[in-house]
C-alpha cells in the first residue's frame, strides 16, 4: 500500500491506495503536468503572444508601396515647413496644429483676415513647388 497526496476542494489530504492504484494516478499527474507545459509552449509561441511581445505583423491590406511613398511625402513636408521663416512657422502651428481660425490670428495680430489667407496661399505654393 502507498499513499498519495490528493486536492479536495483546495485542501491536500493523503490516501492510502494500492501500489497499482498508486502507478496510475502517477502516470496521470505526469501526463497532466505535460499536456500543461505543452500548452504554455503552445500559448509563447502563439501569434497573440508575440504581438503582446512587441513583434509587428505586416497588415496583409495594406500596401507596402503608398505606406512607404506617404512616409516619404511627410519627411518632406516636414522639410519644407523646417525651411519657412519664424513667421510662417508660427502661423502653420496656429492654424494646423492648434485649430485656430484664420480670423482669430488675424484680430490678435491688428490685421485684416485676407492678409492671413494670403500668407498661407503663400505657404501652400512654396511647398506645393517642392512636392512637383
Amino acid at each position: 500500500m502507498k499513499k498519495i497526496k490528493y486536492e479536495i476542494n483546495g485542501t491536500f489530504v493523503e490516501i492510502e491506495v494500492s501500489d497499482e492504484f498508486a502507478r496510475q494516478y502517477e502516470q496521470i499527474e505526469a501526463e497532466e503536468a505535460r499536456q500543461i507545459w505543452r500548452d504554455k509552449k503552445r500559448k509563447n509561441s502563439s501569434l497573440e503572444r508575440m504581438v503582446e511581445a512587441g513583434f509587428q505583423v505586416a497588415d496583409p491590406n495594406s500596401n507596402v508601396e503608398e505606406n512607404l511613398l506617404e512616409k516619404c511625402d511627410i519627411e518632406q513636408l516636414s522639410e519644407e515647413i523646417k525651411a519657412l521663416t519664424e513667421d510662417q512657422k508660427w502661423l502653420i502651428e496656429q492654424v494646423f496644429f492648434n485649430g485656430r481660425k484664420q480670423t482669430e490670428i488675424a484680430a490678435e495680430l491688428g490685421i485684416d483676415p485676407t492678409a492671413i489667407r494670403n500668407r498661407l496661399q503663400k505657404i501652400y505654393s512654396k511647398i506645393k513647388k517642392s512636392f512637383q
